[in-house]
């Protein structure tokens, strides 16, 4: 945090300016590991068998609550996005309601090592996460061109998890990690596509 003593005018002016350069416009998410820890990484990048899983302590890089950053489209200054993230309840026409839910979504993301899906002329959304325990993990495992996938709990009819609408993939630079949000149950529809 940061305080500011504002005595005039000109004061007050600059103080605004200085909190304007530092708001970030995003969206805020709640990001929550499904399943077990995945292997270990050796020096060598390659997966280490030898050091053993322990998925039942809690790390901080298991649940985080963090930004991603909802970049603005620089022509227009409008933010732009194709797909949404999946609300966590199957749609009921009977129901007169929509059931409530949290402010912040809960992305759940598995730990199993995915190839990144796209295909060309099918958009897709691309956030960049905030620098927290979760992608310090994922950029040290030094692993740009594998993915983990996320789900919404309860946003499928016939699965606890629901299906994929996305994936968590370090940037090729291995500088930061980026939230790829796609069609929902994207490794179905994009090869019938």
């Amino acid at each position: 945090g940061r305080s500011y003593c504002v005595r005039t005018q000109r004061m007050l002016n600059q103080c605004l300016e200085s909190l304007v350069q530092k708001v970030q416009s995003g969206v805020v998410i709640n990001f929550e590991k499904s399943g077990p820890d995945p292997a270990p990484i050796g020096e060598d990048g390659l997966v280490d068998s030898s050091r053993p899983i322990n998925s039942f302590v809690s790390q901080p890089w298991h649940s985080c609550h963090k930004l991603i950053y909802v970049r603005p489209n620089p022509k227009t200054g409008v933010p732009v996005g194709h797909w949404p993230i999946p609300e966590s309840f199957w749609p009921d026409q009977n129901s007169p309601t929509l059931p409530p839910r949290t402010a912040h979504p809960v992305v759940r993301f598995s730990c199993v090592d995915c190839e990144p899906m796209v295909i060309d002329k099918l958009p897709f959304d691309k956030y960049e996460l905030e620098p927290s325990p979760l992608t310090q993990y994922i950029l040290e495992r030094k692993s740009p061109h594998t993915c983990w996938q996320v789900f919404v709990s309860s946003s499928g009819k016939y699965s606890e998890l629901g299906h994929p609408f996305g994936y968590l993939k370090a940037s090729t630079t291995l500088t930061c990690v980026n939230l790829f949000v796609m069609p929902y149950n994207y490794p179905v529809l994009l090869p019938l596509l």
